[in-house]
């Protein structure tokens, strides 16, 4: 793959780590590392692994997932460009607690941990939104387990979709496009539902008008009618 240019200033993803740096901060970051180029599915980081450097996400969307016991893997979140990722373990020395796989042809650039540690040190926007990002991060996770508690399928599907399509969505005559490469089973998994479950429910949805399906996409066309099934205790069926 051609190398391509980032995204202009001021167009990264509200919410990832470059958008929150300042112009110079930005330009500083995107100079640093080697680029790179992945195709889809492949494999950015492994859990487990002990390597030193801090991959900046530059075009792509990667999903971060884990290994568990029984053998199935469980979906964490969803990376966009703009994101850094493998931050906390190029930081801590410890190995890397999720794999990151890139859901389309992506450009990356792969920083180490040393010259990472000196652009934050340099640059005193970054330090402060590197902990807002990792705080976002964190919140995510207390939300999905908050949900998982408490809301049944529907509602937890409901919200993790609005979230998306706020965060990443693409806007589309008729709606909000996620193109984000997640199949049904993966989505089932970042709310803690069985694929089956998942299906079921994204039916029900497009079914109501609030979505169409596509291959690995989904396009959210009534925002509204998604944000009341996702927040209003009220909101049946």
């Amino acid at each position: 793959m051609t190398a391509i240019p980032p995204p202009r200033a001021g167009t990264w993803p509200a919410g990832t780590f470059l958008a929150l740096l300042s112009p110079a901060s930005q330009a500083a970051l995107l100079d640093l590392g080697v680029p790179k180029a992945h195709r889809r599915g492949d494999v950015v980081l492994r859990e487990g692994e002990r390597s030193d450097h801090v991959v900046l996400l530059v075009r792509a969307v990667a999903k971060a997932t884990v290994a568990l016991d029984n053998g199935r893997v469980a979906l964490l979140s969803i990376k966009v460009g703009g994101d850094v990722v493998g931050e906390m373990a190029a930081l801590s020395g410890e190995p890397r607690s999720a794999t990151i796989t890139v859901c389309s042809d992506a450009h990356v650039r792969l920083i180490s941990s040393a010259v990472f540690q000196e652009y934050l040190a340099r640059h005193s926007d970054a330090g402060p939104a590197l902990t807002r990002v990792i705080m976002q991060t964190l919140r995510w996770a207390d939300k999905r387990r908050v949900d998982f508690n408490g809301y049944p399928a529907s509602v937890r599907l409901a919200r993790v979709l609005d979230e998306l399509a706020a965060g990443y969505g693409r806007a589309v005559p008729g709606g909000v496009t996620l193109d984000l490469g997640l199949t049904q089973r993966e989505l089932g998994a970042l709310v803690g539902a069985e694929e089956d479950t998942a299906r079921k429910e994204l039916r029900a949805l497009r079914d109501r008008g609030v979505l169409r399906m596509g291959y690995r996409t989904i396009t959210i066309v009534d925002r509204e009618v998604l944000g009341r099934i996702a927040y209003d205790c009220t909101e049946t069926r």
